[in-house]
């Protein structure tokens, strides 16, 4: 049996697809498509870990050959049950956690709408909404994403609802007790979350080794290029005619203002953390 047909049957045997193979792996989904194909081989890194995905030696993932004779009979039996447990499972956790998110977004809306909440229901479900949804998309660093999540939607609440935004720190020398330092410390708490979300993203994602030194360089450069294009189009945007166009003839400024500044801010942030992570990939696959 070749590679290609190995990699199908012992694929299909844990009920995965292409894209869940490829997430597990940080491959396209092509590249899956092409192993199994034979019209491409994966490298030994990835060779390495089809192995330990599928919990077969690296012989019998390369030859296609199972060596049932030279197992134990005790690991046999371990072996079948776990096959026999992988098909009767059911939900994978991850979707078994989004169901019952979504489960409580739903009655969350319910109970406050039923109380007379209107959108106030729609706005304390939406955390387990959004996370119920992450939890069905992805299936990697799934905890990762739902924190990301909430923390984007309690910053924009903390910057609607009260005005608190991050940008509060900038001022911190100039601050006094009657501006409330308390608006203050929450700015600081919001500061510092966001570090510690991009530092743990970096640190996950920058593991993942690149397909090629090339390929990585390519994208760590173009990433931050975006990176100092949006800077640039933050610092210019509130300049322009346009903009000054819509302040005097049609919407109210301030709520374009701040909803334009709030988008901005967060695709700085996510182009800077992207950029750092393909950052650390890159010198890491240097060494």
């Amino acid at each position: 049996m070749r590679l290609g047909e190995t990699i199908y049957k012992l694929r299909t045997e844990k009920n995965l697809s292409q894209g869940d193979l490829a997430q597990m792996l940080d491959v396209s989904r092509q590249s899956i498509s092409k192993w199994e194909n034979n019209s491409a081989v994966p490298d030994l890194e990835k060779i390495i870990k089809l192995s330990e995905i599928f919990k077969v030696s690296l012989d019998e993932l390369v030859k296609g050959e199972e060596r049932i004779g030279e197992i134990p009979q005790e690991v046999k039996t371990e072996v079948v049950h776990e096959k026999v447990y992988e098909k009767h499972a059911g939900f994978p956790p991850h979707k078994i956690a989004g169901t019952i998110l979504l489960c409580m977004a739903f009655l969350v809306t319910v109970l406050l709408m039923a109380a007379g909440g209107g959108l106030v229901g729609l706005i304390f479900a939406s955390p387990f909404l959004v996370c119920g949804i992450i939890c069905f998309v992805f299936q990697k660093n799934v905890g990762l994403w739902c924190a990301w999540a909430v923390y984007v939607l309690f910053d924009i609440y903390m910057s609607y609802a009260t005005g608190i935004n991050r940008a509060n720190v900038l001022h911190t020398l100039q601050w006094t007790h009657h501006m409330n330092y308390m608006r203050l410390a929450f700015a600081w708490i919001l500061v510092i979350s966001l570090l510690i979300m991009m530092a743990i993203t970096i640190i996950r994602l920058g593991k993942y080794s690149a397909v090629s030194e090339q390929k990585l360089r390519r994208q760590m450069i173009i990433s931050w290029i975006v990176v100092v294009i949006l800077q640039i189009v933050a610092m210019i945007w509130p300049r322009t005619g346009i903009f000054a166009y819509i302040w005097a003839n049609i919407l109210d400024w301030e709520v374009v203002y701040r909803l334009i500044s709030l988008l901005l801010s967060w695709t700085r942030i996510t182009a800077v953390t992207v950029a750092l992570v393909y950052t650390v990939r890159f010198f890491r696959r240097k060494k």
